[in-house]
C-alpha cells in the first residue's frame, strides 16, 4: 500500500469516527437543553412541550382581511391556548378496513389516525398526528387569541361526522368529515350567514398535522425523513426536513444557525401540502381553490417518548394559509378539502389527483426508481420474500449489463497488454510531459485502447445505484421484511451495539461489511495495468471504503443489492479472464482494420 492510500484511508476513518463522536455529543447537548426547558416550564406552571424558539402564541395578533394571508401566518403555537369555556372533549370514530379516524370536538378536526395494516416494532398500530396538540384541520384566525375552540356534534354514523360551531351571532360553521377511500377523508366546510348583512371572515390557518420519526428512540437518525412538503399550482414541488432546524456544526465549530421556520416562497399558490415521515404521510389537498402559503415549525412531543432519560422526540407541525371568505346575507359558502392519511405506496399515490405522488421524492432518477420499484414488486408477486426479490432484480440488471461489462473487461485486458509500452514511454519522456502525452495517445490509437473503457459500466451502474437509494428511502414495501439475519430490510441490519463509554455505542452492521469485502475482491481480480499512472484507477481503489461509509447506516436492502451485484461481477470477471488475452500484434491489426473501415465510410 503506497503513502497516498494510507493517507486517504486514515482521513476517511478519522472523518467517520469524528462524525459519530460529534453526532453523539450533539444528541447529549440537545437532551440537556430539553431537560432545562422542561424544568423551566414545570417551574412556571406551563404544560406545553418545548418549541424550537421563543415565539409568541399563535393568533396573538388576529388575522384581518386587510393583508395577504401568507403574510399573516405566525409560527405554530408554543403554548396551547384554548377558549375559556371549552367543553369536555367528545370523540367520534370513523373507520374502514384500512384506517381508524378519531375525530374530536376540540377543534372540530382529526385528533389522530390509526393505520390498521401497519404496525410499529411492538405490534402497536402506526398512529399519524400522534401526540399533537392540535387536530388536523384545526382552524386558527376566526376566533381571536384562541387556537383551539369547541364544536358540537350535529350527527354521525360509521363513515361520517358533522361538527357545528357558531362563530358569531348569526354565523354558523359546519364541518362534515366523510371517509371517501382506503386512506382518504373528505372535509366539506360550510359557513352559513343567517343575518341580513354581508359578512367577511378573515384569512385563517388550517392545520395539516404533525409528524415525528417512526423510531424516535434512534435520536436524530431519521431527521432527514421528517418533512414538510408542498405542491404549487404551477407544478413545482418543494420541501424542508427536520434536520434543517438544527445548527450546522462540525468538530465543535458552528457554521450557521438552523431555520426557525420552513415556509413557501412569497406569492406561491399552494395546491396541497404534506407532513410525512419515512414511510407515511398526511396530505391535505385544497379542492377547487388554492392556499396562499404554507409553513412549518419544530415542536417537541414528550408524550410519545418511550425510553426514559432520552431526548424528547422532535417533529414538524404544518399550517396552510387560506384566504378570507365573503358570505352574502342568508346564503352559505363552502370549501372542500381532502386528506390522505396512510402509507407512501407509489401505486396508491399515483391514483390520487394533483400529483400527490411527488411526496415519494424519488429525486433526479425518478424514472429509474419507479421502474425498479415496479420490477421488485412484480417479482415479489411470484417470490414471497423481498430479499430474494432484490437479488432477482440484481440478476436481471446484471444480465442487461452483461455485454457492456464484458466489453469493459476486455478493455482492461487490452490496457494491461500495452502497459509495458506505456511504462517505456514514461521512462523515456519523464522530463517532457507534453511529448509523453502525445506518445501515450499514439499508443492508445495504434492499439485500439480506450483508457477509460473499464470505468464505463460503473458510470452506467451509478444511476441505478442512486435510483435504488431514492426508492428505498421512500417506499414502504421493504418495511418489516425479513431476510436471513436481517429483521427489517428498510433499516440497517444491526446485530449488536458495541459500547464505547457513556451512552455512546457503535452499531455492528454485517451487510455493509460483506458488501465492502465482495467489492474489494471484485476489484482485486480485475485486470490492472502495471506501471501505468492512471488517476482514475487510483481513485477507484478507494471506492469500497466510500461505499462502506455511505451505506453503513442506510437500508440493508441497498447493501444487499450491491453485495449481490459484486458477487455477480466476480463470477463474470472470472469467466472473462478465462478468455485468451490479446497480443500486441493482433490489437494493432484490429485497430488498423477499424481505421480502414471508417475511412471507407
Amino acid at each position: 500500500m503506497d503513502k497516498t492510500a494510507i493517507i486517504v484511508i486514515s482521513v476517511c476513518v478519522a472523518l467517520f469516527g469524528a462524525n459519530l463522536y460529534y453526532a453523539n455529543q450533539n444528541q447529549k447537548s440537545q437532551f440537556a437543553r430539553q431537560q432545562a426547558q422542561a424544568a423551566q416550564q414545570q417551574a412556571s406552571g406551563t404544560a406545553a412541550a418545548p418549541a424550537a424558539a421563543a415565539q409568541p402564541a399563535a393568533n396573538s395578533q388576529p388575522l384581518t382581511p386587510a393583508q395577504p394571508a401568507n403574510e399573516q401566518l405566525s409560527p405554530a403555537a408554543e403554548t396551547l391556548v384554548p377558549e375559556s369555556n371549552l367543553a369536555p372533549e367528545q370523540l367520534v370514530t370513523l373507520e374502514n378496513n384500512f384506517f381508524r379516524v378519531i375525530a374530536t370536538t376540540h377543534g372540530g378536526g382529526i385528533k389522530r389516525v390509526e393505520l390498521k395494516k401497519h404496525t410499529l416494532n411492538d405490534d402497536h398500530p402506526v398512529i399519524l398526528n400522534n401526540g399533537a396538540q392540535l387536530p388536523v384541520f384545526n382552524i386558527q384566525g376566526w376566533t381571536p387569541n384562541v387556537n383551539l375552540i369547541g364544536y358540537q356534534i350535529a350527527n354521525s354514523d360509521a363513515n361520517s361526522v358533522t361538527f357545528t360551531r357558531e362563530l358569531q351571532p348569526g354565523i354558523t360553521l359546519t364541518r362534515k368529515f366523510t371517509v371517501s377511500g382506503d386512506y382518504s377523508l373528505t372535509l366539506e366546510q360550510t359557513v352559513t350567514n343567517g343575518t341580513a348583512e354581508i359578512k367577511v371572515l378573515p384569512p385563517y390557518r388550517l392545520n395539516i398535522g404533525a409528524v415525528t420519526a417512526l423510531h424516535p428512540e434512534n435520536g436524530s437518525a431519521e431527521d432527514r425523513y421528517v418533512t414538510l412538503s408542498w405542491y404549487t399550482t404551477n407544478g413545482s414541488y418543494d420541501s424542508g426536513h427536520l434536520a434543517q432546524f438544527n445548527d450546522t456544526s462540525f468538530a465543535g465549530m458552528k457554521f450557521w444557525s438552523g431555520k426557525k421556520l420552513i415556509e413557501s416562497s412569497q406569492g406561491q399558490a399552494i395546491r396541497w401540502a404534506s407532513v410525512k415521515s419515512q414511510f407515511f404521510a398526511l396530505i391535505v389537498d385544497c379542492i377547487g381553490f388554492d392556499a396562499q402559503g404554507v409553513e412549518g415549525a419544530r415542536q417537541y412531543f414528550p408524550d410519545i417518548r418511550t425510553v426514559a432519560n432520552t431526548a424528547v422526540p422532535a417533529g414538524i407541525v404544518g399550517d396552510l394559509a387560506i384566504s378570507g371568505i365573503t358570505v352574502n346575507p342568508n346564503t352559505s359558502t363552502a370549501q372542500k378539502f381532502t386528506l390522505y392519511a396512510g402509507p407512501k405506496e407509489n401505486s396508491r399515490l399515483q391514483a390520487l389527483p394533483d400529483n400527490q405522488a411527488r411526496v415519494m421524492e424519488f429525486g433526479w432518477f425518478g424514472i429509474i426508481s419507479r421502474a425498479l420499484l415496479w420490477l421488485m414488486n412484480s417479482i415479489h408477486s411470484f417470490v414471497p420474500n423481498y430479499g430474494v426479490a432484490v437479488i432477482f432484480v440484481t440478476i436481471i440488471l446484471r444480465a442487461i449489463l452483461w455485454w457492456p461489462q464484458s466489453a469493459a473487461n476486455r478493455s482492461m485486458k487490452r490496457m494491461q497488454a500495452v502497459a509495458p509500452l506505456m511504462k517505456e514511454m514514461q521512462e523515456k519522456y519523464k522530463d517532457k510531459p507534453d511529448k509523453l502525452n502525445q506518445e501515450m495517445l499514439k499508443i492508445y490509437k495504434d492499439y485500439g485502447v480506450n483508457p477509460v473503457g473499464g470505468c464505463l459500466p460503473m458510470l452506467i451502474q451509478f444511476p441505478i445505484f442512486i435510483g435504488f437509494y431514492w426508492m428505498l428511502q421512500s417506499s414502504i414495501e421493504l418495511r418489516h421484511e425479513h431476510f436471513l439475519w436481517i429483521k427489517d430490510l428498510s433499516q440497517p441490519d444491526t446485530v449488536l451495539r458495541i459500547p464505547f463509554g457513556g451512552n455512546f455505542s457503535f452499531p455492528l452492521n454485517p451487510m455493509p461489511l460483506i458488501m465492502t469485502l465482495t467489492m474489494y475482491i471484485s476489484m482485486r481480480i480485475t485486470p490492472q495495468p502495471q506501471g501505468v499512472d492512471n488517476p482514475m484507477m487510483k481513485m477507484m481503489r478507494f471506492m469500497p471504503l466510500f461505499f462502506l461509509i455511505f451505506c453503513y447506516n442506510f437500508s440493508s436492502a441497498l447493501s444487499l443489492y450491491w453485495t449481490a451485484q459484486n458477487i455477480l461481477s466476480i463470477i463474470q470477471m472470472r469467466y472473462n479472464l478465462k478468455q485468451v488475452a490479446p497480443t500486441l500484434e493482433a490489437m494493432k491489426a484490429q485497430a488498423q482494420a477499424r481505421k480502414k473501415k471508417q475511412l471507407k465510410r
